[in-house]
């Protein structure tokens, strides 16, 4: 029997092997760990799916990998794992042909003929490759275009540029389907019409780059694999840069009886209970957020609507060793800092394990980046959408501050809040950003004001 790549999250399409627990010739209980995954910002164990003896094994670690695609063949329990030859004795099970998406793919120019050789098969042969993948590919520079020639000329005639458009067969390969949806994608975005986009269409091939120059021209270079915690926070900071009109207010608030409190709180709480200045953050725009409700909605150009969510999940940029992962803390609103404090070290905590689930990075819908713990006066964080806003917070410093009479030494926080203009005015923005930091001087503004 084929094991395949299971579906592990809403939108997840691929992923890459980090790990293979397995090989050929291993038994396997249900539910065991077959390989691990990385996807979407997060590890994800593949189980095998019953008990059974593993035959081959189709991937190795640094494979990338899609949703359905075959990674190991097997036997079911009980059953032998090898195949009988004609003269009765048994033999090792034959390795079969590569799968087409693993095959090389090879260099063709767009508007070069096919070679009377590549044309010429017998047609015994050709019967059997009639549902074949054509796997070669298309260059121009560093960029690939995996389609056949039939693709590439119902491009041309659509006016569409090859390689910004992203496959969805094997190995990327582009289909006729995906060009014609790259079509009505673009046409749909342009209009703001047609039906409601899939939660996973963010306009396939926004942010193709150009071809970058021969830098060995002027020195040497060396080069390395993008992790994929990269490529995914490049797409989605492009899309976003590129699609969505941002404006970013800045003020500061006084948190010098809030950060004295903090502090004498934590010498008693536990190590795994400590409070964090993010943790009251996360209380403070939740309550924010339910006094400004629009700052807690998505907007829906296809539709001409705003979409207001009646919860609170509030997502906490997380700095790791492998790059920047954003887990959703849920229901703000309705937990005591407290418990936030403890939810969130937990999380912050499997996030530089890379322990994370996907579904445990899904549904935010605001969210804070925290800096102040590394440095810096000030920094302009780029909304993450479907969401309108981010809260940006920085180092705290001790500042004279005029109290009216005298000046006298303060500790000051700066913030910045980034919005989406289409959604939220400037006054809009000046407001809610107000309301956090008066919060933050005095807490009782929270249930004066909330």
């Amino acid at each position: 029997m084929d094991i395949r790549v299971p579906e592990v999250s809403d939108g997840v399409t691929k992923g890459t092997v980090i790990a293979v627990a397995v090989a050929a010739g291993d038994q396997v209980e249900a539910d065991q760990t077959l390989l691990e995954m990385e996807t979407d910002k997060a590890v994800v164990a593949i189980p095998a799916p019953s008990a059974c003896t593993i035959t081959e094994v189709r991937v190795a670690e640094g494979d990338e990998v899609a949703i359905g695609q075959v990674i190991m063949t097997a036997a079911a329990a009980g059953q032998e794992a090898k195949a009988s030859t004609p003269g009765g004795e048994t033999a090792p099970a034959k390795t079969p042909e590569p799968a087409p998406e693993e095959l090389p793919a090879e260099p063709e120019s767009p508007d070069e003929p096919e070679s009377p050789a590549e044309t010429a098969a017998p047609a015994a042969a050709a019967a059997p490759q009639a549902d074949a993948v054509d796997l070669r590919t298309n260059r121009t520079g560093e960029l690939v275009a995996p389609a056949a020639p039939s693709v590439r000329r119902l491009a041309r005639d659509l006016g569409v540029d090859i390689y910004q458009v992203q496959g969805t067969g094997p190995a990327g390969r582009i289909s006729e389907d995906d060009v014609r949806g790259f079509v009505r994608e673009a046409m749909q975005r342009i209009t703001g019409g047609g039906p409601r986009p899939a939660a996973t269409g963010e306009f396939p091939g926004l942010h193709a780059q150009r071809p970058l120059p021969d830098f060995t021209r002027w020195g040497p270079v060396h080069t390395e694999p993008l992790p994929s915690i990269r490529r995914i926070t490049a797409d989605a900071m492009g899309y976003a840069w590129s699609t969505i009109p941002m404006v970013t207010q800045q003020d500061q608030a006084d948190i010098t009886d809030l950060e004295a409190f903090r502090k004498d709180s934590n010498r008693t709480a536990a190590p795994e209970a400590k409070l964090t200045m993010t943790a009251i953050l996360l209380k403070v725009c939740a309550a924010a957020l339910q006094a400004f409700p629009r700052f807690n909605s998505s907007l829906d150009l296809a539709h001409q609507e705003l979409i207001f969510k009646d919860h609170v999940h509030i997502g906490v940029a997380v700095d790791t060793p492998n790059g920047l992962l954003v887990p959703v803390v849920r229901d703000a609103d309705r937990k005591g800092i407290e418990l936030l404090a403890g939810e969130l070290n937990e999380l912050a905590g499997r996030a530089r394990q890379r322990k994370l689930t996907p579904a445990e990075m899904e549904g935010g819908t605001f969210t804070i980046s925290n800096l102040g713990g590394i440095g810096g006066t000030s920094f302009n964080p780029i909304v993450y959408a479907p969401q309108v806003a981010i809260l940006g917070v920085s180092r705290a410093r001790n500042q004279p501050v005029w109290d009216g009479e005298s000046f006298g030494p303060r500790l000051v926080m700066p913030l910045t809040l980034t919005y989406d203009h289409r959604v939220i005015d400037g006054a809009d923005g000046a407001r809610f950003l107000r309301w956090i930091c008066a919060a933050l001087e005095q807490p009782l503004n929270l249930v004066m004001k909330g």
